[in-house]
């Protein structure tokens, strides 16, 4: 991606999170993706010519993202520049403000402050790239890592999901896609795209629309169907998906007390076995004879 926009004659911003970026790599790319939009042979003196349009900054913390971003020098990004790229961005992130800290019990004010900063932050950073986006007219790539969730409710095991996330970093972000490689295939899966979300919040660990591609020589990507021997239709019967997760509390019906029984326990029916019963002390009087009436 960032090679054919050097290519064709616009500058990329590439900010490093973690992993120093590969000039020897940068160089192939610049040259297989020259050579495959010319026709010919790069000459060494055109992939320089692109590579001096390609500007690299290391980033230590996220400290320093922020300041970049929301308060950018007049000269940056320079004009020109139609994307900007942050690698592992959940390193700044989790370097300055961890998931998990020290026990609940354990936690310090300043420790607990610092717990609810994350998605503050995460929000305030994610607003501020997307208005250098719209200001700019430039477009922003960044890659972040994954963290490993329970799913318990479920009944599955351990899932996959985006290392950096929230409610206002999710609505921020405008496309999201997950890639991953599976027995020497790559597939990419479309979890979000121009806005709508295409897997709900209740499917933890959901690649969403996997399609297989493919990486050519000139670095162009290549959709891999079944010509490929590989039918994106086929992994999604395969893939295995999150039950739906049942209420809480389950909602019971009430029964009406005119149409229940009188007693569900069968006392009531013990009392009426009683009443016709003769019970202890209970006598039946005889009809006296005629000659004693009246004494």
């Amino acid at each position: 991606m960032a090679a054919r926009e050097l290519c064709r004659g616009n500058k990329v911003v590439w900010m490093d999170g973690a992993s120093p970026l590969s000039i020897p790599r940068l160089k192939s790319a610049l040259d297989r993706q020259a050579s495959a939009s010319n026709g010919t042979a790069a000459t060494s003196a055109t992939v320089d010519d692109y590579r001096n349009r390609f500007i690299h900054h290391r980033v230590p913390t996220l400290s320093h993202l922020l300041a970049m971003v929301l308060h950018p020098r007049p000269d940056f990004p320079s004009p020109g520049t139609t994307l900007l790229v942050i690698e592992e961005f959940h390193t700044l992130v989790d370097l300055d403000y961890p998931r998990v800290l020290f026990a609940s019990s354990g936690k310090t004010q300043q420790q607990k402050w610092q717990a609810g900063r994350r998605y503050a932050v995460l929000g305030t950073l994610i607003a501020g790239l997307n208005k250098l986006a719209v200001l700019n007219n430039l477009a922003i790539a960044v890659t972040t890592g994954c963290a490993s969730r329970v799913r318990t409710d479920s009944g599955l095991g351990s899932a996959l999901v985006p290392g950096v996330g929230g409610g206002e970093w999710d609505g921020g972000v405008w496309n999201r896609l997950v890639i991953f490689r599976d027995f020497g295939c790559r597939f990419v899966g479309v979890q979000k795209c121009r806005g709508r979300i295409l897997i709900s919040r209740e499917q933890i660990g959901e690649s969403g629309k996997v399609v297989g591609f493919t990486i050519d020589a000139d670095g162009a990507l290549r959709q891999k169907g079944s010509a490929g021997g590989f039918a994106p239709e086929d992994l999604r019967r395969k893939v295995t998906r999150s039950p739906t997760k049942s209420r809480k509390r389950a909602i019971d019906e009430v029964a009406d007390s005119e149409g229940e029984e009188a007693d569900e326990y069968g006392w009531a029916e013990t009392d009426e076995d009683a009443l016709t019963a003769d019970g202890p002390g209970d006598e039946i009087l005889e009809p006296l004879p005629a000659d004693t009436a009246g004494v």
